[in-house]
């Protein structure tokens, strides 16, 4: 993979993959290309979250076909090997950020939404999840409610912690 060529996204677009046969066992390491990459994902690199979050879902039995997707994760790395998380403390920016999404119902094989959230804190990033739903949401409103409050519990954990240290203002939370 060091003379790959570079992909430009971490994974396809709407992809479909389901589970493989039991026949079908991948001889390759694909378990421990996922766990390099979840841990590049918890230290610095939150934007292959959902595409290794998606293909961990099939590490019971992989086939050939996972396996090619999942090294395109790689060749996006190798196109994005200058990007990271960079930490400045804004001053001005005094506030707790955050942004979710979910996607309702995307799972062909279980039909669970995934809920993301990033969170930021003085303007710089510093957590982030994406996740499938533990329950099957009967709406796209129902969806966005679960990833919404999964968010929220984040946010207000971290305002504990920042009035804990004596590093944000304690006051209500602020809608934008």
């Amino acid at each position: 993979m060091e003379t790959c060529k570079p992909s430009r996204t971490p994974m396809e677009s709407n992809l479909r993959l389901e589970q493989a046969l039991e026949t079908q066992h991948l001889g390759k390491p694909y378990r421990e290309l996922l766990g390099c990459l979840t841990y590049l994902v918890v230290t610095s690199r939150s934007d292959l979250g959902a595409a290794v979050s998606f293909f961990s879902q099939f590490q019971c039995n992989p086939s050939e076909q996972h396996w090619r997707h999942a090294k395109r994760m790689l060749r996006y790395l190798k196109g994005t090997l200058d990007y990271g998380l960079v930490y400045k403390r804004n001053e001005t920016d005094r506030q707790i950020v955050g942004f979710t999404d979910a996607s309702w119902a995307a799972d062909a094989n279980d039909r669970r939404s995934t809920s993301g959230y990033l969170l930021q804190v003085y303007g710089s990033t510093t957590a982030w999840s994406s996740k499938k739903q533990i329950t099957v949401a009967l709406s796209s409103t129902e969806a966005e409610c679960y990833a919404l409050a999964d968010c929220v519990c984040e946010v207000l954990w971290t305002r504990k912690l920042f009035a804990e240290l004596k590093l944000l203002d304690s006051g209500p939370v602020e809608d934008l």
